[in-house]
């Protein structure tokens, strides 16, 4: 009995360890871009809005980044000292050439909060100043916060959390710089920096999805605007495959133009089932509806081995009359179209009545699920059948944001550089030159032929000036460049953070959508007076410079500019620290802006 009794304490003591022990702590990879900073120096006495990460410069400054983690329970962020790079600047102080060098001198800790965006991050830097060969060193804390303004000769910078959806968010730091080390001359330097300043940054943060390739992609999977290339076909049994929708339901396929999962304006696929009067399943009295996916060839995360592999889409249907009297099925499934093998993405299952879109995440795949290199078709199927005979109400199932997401945290790096080339063998003496022989007499010049007519001229080189205007952009390859306008509502001047996309995605869209509007450069600010324009000019991200490319010579104003616009006033009210988005659509043209 004593024995028992242990056993029983021993048992106890374990199960009540167990629920005691505290939770293993998760961590969020974070990432943070600044692609303009501003200070002041001196107390006031020294240089006063100075750019030290300039966006308007040709080219633009390298944007400062900081990767870290963020302890999911406790908002904990933390790095290391290399995770944080800032770009080595050159800038005038009393006429003289600056070159100022930033970087993090011990770890780096605060929290972040990925819900609301706010962020409150202490980095220990070391800076250094090189003036006239020397170079003068000093080292101070930075408290990072999205709370506080920096005032300067051109205006003001207010900070503001990270926006969760687009991720556009600035941090303000005051700071006292001590006396440097270094020799003698950094006795001035100290002068006209040393003491009180404080420091803007502005760009974007949150949660780091690392790099992420969705395949079909674009309007294959938003259907904004077209089926994307994809093809319906349907498949009914023998009997009433002769007369569809007279003794079994009919159904077919359709692109519709609104009401799509991203809003009014957006677009999705349609199976429609209709019919007279149908037969009875147990007669095999069914129909499917197939919708199959443009062929793409799986290239894993922008070309490097997925590290995640998920699907998942956005369906919604009106079939409440239907199922009184049948049922109804759907299912997708990825085929290789190589060797037809099939991977379910969603097993078949019910189709229930559904008012409004509801996302709907695929099975679980492994990373490797997929073979780089292969080409896969994704494909759509949706199975009505009746149980009873009579008038068939028939129903509709729509579906939009169809994705298949490789998803890899961080790329693999780019190549080292190329090793020191060997020393060249010396090249031999040139030989004499032979002497030239005479001409020989020239032969008379016959007539001239007639002149072909001039034929139609090709679409404008990279290099052709183009003038631009409100609805045209110009491409030359790796630089887009468009007139950014700030509407006369808005007063005195729009803040403007603006990016090219991939396409327009409603504010009233859900995160998983929203995130398939894939910023095509880093966002680019600028302050524009109202009912004025401005030349603003974006480096094209590699992966997307072909897409850019093939919208040039369109008619249609294929691309998008997303424009997050801050002023004081809007249309006579006064709605200081709020903000509007706004969408631009252009047409692209190949050459240079003049």
């Amino acid at each position: 009995m004593n024995r028992l009794l242990l056993k029983l304490v021993g048992v106890c003591s374990l199960v009540l360890a167990f629920f005691a022990a505290p939770a293993a702590a998760s961590a969020d990879p974070v990432a943070f871009s600044f692609d303009e900073s501003i200070i002041n120096l001196g107390g006031g006495a020294g240089p006063q809005g100075l750019k030290l990460i300039d966006p308007d410069a040709d080219p633009a400054d390298t944007p400062a980044t900081l990767r870290g983690e963020v302890d999911t329970g406790t908002d904990a962020f933390s790095a290391n000292a290399s995770d944080f790079t800032f770009p080595q600047k050159t800038t005038q102080v009393s006429g003289q050439n600056v070159v100022v060098t930033i970087s993090a001198s011990a770890a780096i800790d605060g929290t972040f909060d990925a819900d609301t965006g706010a962020a409150d991050i202490n980095v220990p830097v070391t800076v250094s100043a090189t003036v006239l060969g020397t170079t003068c060193s000093t080292s101070f804390p930075l408290e990072l916060q999205t709370t506080g303004t920096l005032t300067e000769p051109g205006g003001t910078h207010a900070a503001a959390p990270f926006d969760p959806e687009s991720g556009e968010g600035s941090v303000y730091s005051t700071f006292t710089v001590p006396n440097s080390t270094g020799g003698a001359l950094c006795s001035a330097v100290d002068g006209a920096i040393g003491g009180a300043g404080d420091i803007w940054l502005s760009g974007t943060g949150g949660i780091d999805e690392g790099i992420v390739s969705i395949y079909p992609g674009d309007e294959g999977s938003s259907f904004e605007t077209s089926d994307g290339g994809w093809v319906h076909s349907d498949d009914y049994p023998a009997l009433c495959g002769l007369v569809p929708g007279l003794l079994c339901p009919g159904m077919t396929g359709s692109h519709e133009t609104a009401g799509g999962a991203a809003g009014a304006s957006d677009g999705s696929l349609r199976d429609t089932a209709s019919g007279l009067t149908v037969l009875p399943e147990f007669l095999g009295q069914n129909a499917t509806g197939i919708w199959t996916s443009p062929e793409f060839t799986y290239e894993g995360a922008e070309g490097e081995p997925a590290e995640e592999l998920t699907f998942a889409l956005a369906r919604k249907s009106a079939i409440s009359g239907l199922l009184l009297q049948g049922n109804a099925t759907w299912k997708v499934d990825l085929v290789n179209t190589g060797d037809s093998s099939v991977i379910p993405l969603v097993p078949s299952g019910p189709a229930t009545d559904a008012g409004s879109w509801t996302v709907v995440s695929g099975s679980p795949l492994t990373p490797d699920a997929l073979t780089i290199g292969d080409n896969y078709r994704i494909v759509i199927s949706t199975t009505v059948s009746v149980s009873l005979i009579g008038l068939f109400p028939g129903g509709t199932f729509d579906y939009d944001e169809v994705a298949l997401t490789a998803r890899r945290a961080t790329p693999t790096g780019p190549t080292g550089p190329t090793g020191p080339t060997g020393p060249t063998e010396p090249t031999g003496p040139t030989g004499p030159t032979s002497p030239t022989g005479p001409t020989g007499p020239t032969s008379p010049t016959g007539p001239t032929g007639p002149t072909s007519p001039t034929g139609p001229t090709g679409p404008t080189g990279p290099n052709k000036p183009v003038t631009l205007t409100k609805t045209n952009a110009a491409f030359n390859g790796k630089r887009l460049f468009i007139r950014l306008y700030c509407p006369r509502e808005f007063k005195p001047k729009c803040v403007t953070s603006s990016v090219p996309v991939t396409r327009k995605v409603s504010n009233r869209a859900s995160k998983r959508i929203k995130r398939l509007a894939k910023p095509m450069a880093r966002p680019i600010r600028v302050t524009v007076r109202s009912g004025k324009w401005k030349k603003v000019s974006y480096l094209i991200k590699p992966a997307f410079r072909n897409k850019v490319s093939k919208m040039a010579g369109k008619r249609k104003r294929l691309l998008v500019v997303r424009d997050l616009i801050k002023a004081k006033k809007f249309a006579g009210r006064k709605f200081k620290g709020k903000s509007r988005t706004v969408f631009h659509k252009h047409r692209v043209v190949n050459g240079k802006a003049r």
